[in-house]
This record gives C-alpha cells, structure tokens and sequence, in this order.
C-alpha cells in the first residue's frame, strides 16, 4: 500500500497531538509530519516532499488564506485542506475560491470524515493535474500550429486565437478579442452559412471561404471547425483551424489566365492571317479605282475612296494591335529600382493629369532593392493602369493615389481612383481583349497589361471600392530562372 504523506502546518502543539490520535484511528497508510510556522509551511510546499496539506487558519504571522494564495501562485498541485477552530462560511467559501480543496472545523473532524476529506482531495488533484497536463498539451499545439486556429461561438464571440491566426489576421491579441467573427469574413453570406452548417453537423471540413485582415487582404481559405464543450464556463464553443488557399487559387487562375493568353494568341494570329490577305485586295482595287482616269477628278467618288481606305487602314492597325497585345515576346530582363520605374511612368502622364485637372498622391516604399523586370514593358504597362484610372473619373474632384510596399518577395504597386468604378458583372471581362466600356477605346490597353505582368511571373488584380476602384499590380522582386516566356 502506497504511504500518504500528509503535512499539517499548525503554530499549536497541541492541535498536532489530537490530530496525530484521530489519524491513529485511521489506516496505517496515511504518515503525518508537522510544522510550527507560516515560513516552514511555505518552504514545505515548495519542496513537494508531501502528497496532501492541512493548514491551520491560524498561523502567527500569517493566516492559512495567506499561505493558501502564496501556495497556488507558486504553483502548487497537491491539495490544501484548511482547518480552523470552529465554523465561518466567510472563511469557507473564501478559501474554496482560492482553490482549497476542502474546509474543516477541527472540533468536528473524526476518523472517518478526515479520511474521506483527504482520499477525495487527492483524488480532484489527481483529475485537476491530468486536466492542467491535456491542457498544457492542447496548449503547446495550438500556440505551435502552423495553421491559424480559432476558437469562436455561435453568437461570433471569439474567446482565444493562436499566433499564426494573430499574424495571419495581423491583428494584436487584445484588438481580435473585442471583434466579432464577422469582421474577418469578407462577405457575410459566408459566415452565416458557417454558423448554420456548424449548429445542424456539429463540425464540417474544407469550408471555402473569403477572410479579411486588418489591414483589408483578403485571403482565399478552407475552414475545418467542431463544436466542443467548454467545461468551465459550460458553453459550445467552435475550434476552427483555417487553411489559406490562396497561393494554390493565385496558381490556378495563373494557370486559367495562361491558358486564355495562349488561346488568344493563337486565334489572333489566325484571325490576323485571314484578314490580311482580303484588307490587301481591298487596298489594291482601292489604289486602282483611285488612279481610273474617268473618276481620278471626280472629288465626291475620290473623298469616298478615301474613308473606305483609311477604315480598312484602322482595321490593319486594330488587328496588329491585337496581335500586339496578345504575342508572347521574350523580355529583357534587368535589374531596376523599381521606385525609378514608377516615377518615369508618372512622368509620362504628367501632361494627362494635369490637363484633365486630377489630384495626384503617391506614398513608396522606400527601398534601394532592386527587381528583376523588362523595363519597358513594365513602365507601359503602368502607364495603361493610370491612364484608364484617369479616364473612369468623370465628376470633380478627381484623385488618383499611387501606393509601393513590399511583403513576402513581391513588391505591390497601388494605382486608386475615385472614379466610376466598375459594374461587379464585368469584374471577370476587363482583361479580355476588345472588352470595354468606354468610347472610342480598343479595349486592349488591360489585356496587353495582363500580359506584361504574368510574363513577369507577377499580377494584376482589380479592387472594388466604395467608390472608384484600386488595381494592385504585383512583381518579384526576384526570381531568376522560373520566368516564363
């Protein structure tokens, strides 16, 4: 049989001879030791030399309630059994609030009750130790956890959150305390319909969704959640580990958006094939006609000649612009400053921004590191987002804001404006070639940029805000030997 170390810290000598009889009515298993002082009595503890404590309310210099706080903030397991001399259900739900594990009149303690007040405190410390142990381990996983982890209810109160999920939302612990898990939905059609599938499964995997950070990234993701009883606080809370799907969604829409620029190419080359040869016959009875003796005078006859060329004219340029736009050519890859790049695109425009009377902002990053891009193509390329920001602002005052920062390898530029913005059904169309909205444009200019910028193994990405739009252009800042051509 296993002995019971049990230590009574008592200031009274007496109070340790009746204790030691009643324990001498009990089974043998149990050996007592005593202390006479508040310090002996804490020294004990830390120590952890003995199973189970019976503290006296009473000890001198300080009270059984002093030693019992000092005790658990020290980070005592084993259980504490207070004695006192007669009955206060002040001192007793005090000291049990504490975490006491029992409260002990000394005139009234027998064999029988002392022997079942320590088997059951030593049986709680036991489940409280293993309990604190599946937490400490619940603990190091969830602080470790690659993955974002939240722990949220129905009513979308979010009780704890793990660091990747603080980097990932980029929010302080204190801050995502106070929100509602609403706010990191992008949409909340989204969270609605994680709440109900959670209340009627009870768990569910490979929830797709769209969350948002603080700072307004939205971040394409698979929520995987189960529902657990929180046993302190008795209530059903949500565990919810997110998996961000976004490289493997920017993967798949590269791979969608190569796939449209082959097919482009391919259908602009033969579409260009099959119009050239019948725009050269044209041409060619055009020039004839015009060189007939017997209408080479006739003015009317002669300024119809002329339109009738000068369109097939445009239709040549608009063609080769098409082929232009959708050609693959192979870039001449340097080392630029990428700020550098960006003020001789804002130069170029200069003269457009100021006739059409626009507010120009910038804010970059500043940085001496260089990127590794075409530099012509690129500087075209931003030269097209701002000229269409400029040409979607129709009411003053018109703003145009141009943003640099660099995150994760990628350098991002921002071209915002105030404008019109653009209608959600056409979100989908405006990188496709001859889509547009506005007049006499070719509706080529996003296309070519598309392109530019996925041959640079970058992006290009249109924001809608609450008013105007915001196109966000990523490039690497360096990625020699995986660019494609």
């Amino acid at each position: 049989m296993k002995q019971v170390r049990v230590l009574l810290i008592d200031d009274d000598e007496d109070d340790y001879v009746l204790t030691r009889e009643v324990f001498n009515q009990i089974s043998p298993r149990y050996e007592l030791s005593w202390v006479n002082s508040y310090e002996k009595g804490i020294y004990a503890i830390l120590k952890k030399q003995f199973d189970v404590f019976l503290v006296d309310y009473r000890l001198g210099k300080g009270t059984g309630i002093d030693l019992l706080i000092e005790a658990i903030n020290s980070g005592c397991e084993e259980p504490i059994i207070m004695l006192t001399g007669k009955g206060d259900l002040a001192i007793d739900e005090q000291a049990m609030n504490i975490g006491a594990a029992d409260y002990l009149v000394k005139d009234e303690i027998d064999p029988s009750s002392l022997d079942r007040s320590i088997r059951y405190a030593i049986k709680q410390a036991g489940s409280v130790k293993a309990l604190k142990a599946s937490e400490r381990k619940y603990r190091a996983i969830f602080e470790q956890a690659n993955d974002p982890i939240l722990v949220s209810d129905y009513s979308g109160r979010i009780y704890d959150i793990n660091t990747a999920g603080l980097k990932f939302f980029d929010y302080e612990r204190s801050e995502i305390l106070q929100l509602n898990t609403n706010a990191v939905f992008s949409n909340a059609v989204d969270a609605e319909k994680f709440r109900e599938l959670m209340e009627s499964n009870g768990s569910l995997s490979d929830f797709e969704c769209e969350l948002i950070s603080s700072k307004s990234e939205i971040y394409y993701c698979s929520l995987s959640s189960f529902i657990q009883t929180d046993m302190v606080n008795m209530e059903e809370v949500y565990h919810t580990i997110v998996h961000n799907l976004s490289h493997r969604k920017n993967i798949e829409e590269k791979s969608v958006s190569l796939g449209k620029m082959s097919i482009s190419e391919h259908i602009a080359k033969g579409l260009g094939e099959e119009i050239r040869d019948p725009l050269s016959s044209v041409n060619l009875a055009l020039d004839e006609l015009a060189a007939d003796s017997s209408i080479v005078y006739n003015e009317t006859i002669q300024s119809y000649l002329e339109i009738i060329k000068s369109n097939c004219d445009r239709v040549n340029q608009l063609m080769q612009n098409f082929i232009s736009s959708t050609e693959t050519k192979t870039l001449n890859l340097q080392r630029h400053n990428i700020l550098t790049v960006i003020e001789e695109a804002i130069s170029e425009v200069q003269d457009l921004i100021i006739g059409h009377n626009i507010k120009l902002t910038t804010e970059f990053h500043q940085s001496e590191q260089k990127v590794l891009l075409d530099k012509p193509k690129i500087k075209n390329a931003l030269v097209s987002v701002i000229k269409n920001a400029v040409e979607a602002m129709q009411i003053y005052p018109k703003m145009i804001h141009i943003s640099s920062s660099s995150d994760g390898g990628m350098y991002e530029i921002g071209v915002e404006d105030n404008g019109i913005g653009v209608d959600p059904k056409d979100h989908e169309k405006i990188f496709e070639p001859f889509f547009t909205t506005k007049k006499r444009a070719s509706g080529l200019g996003l296309t070519h940029t598309q392109r530019v910028l996925t041959t640079h193994n970058g992006s290009i990405k249109l924001k809608q805000l609450a008013q105007g739009s915001l196109f966000l252009i990523r490039i690497p800042i360096y990625h020699e030997g995986t660019l494609w051509f």
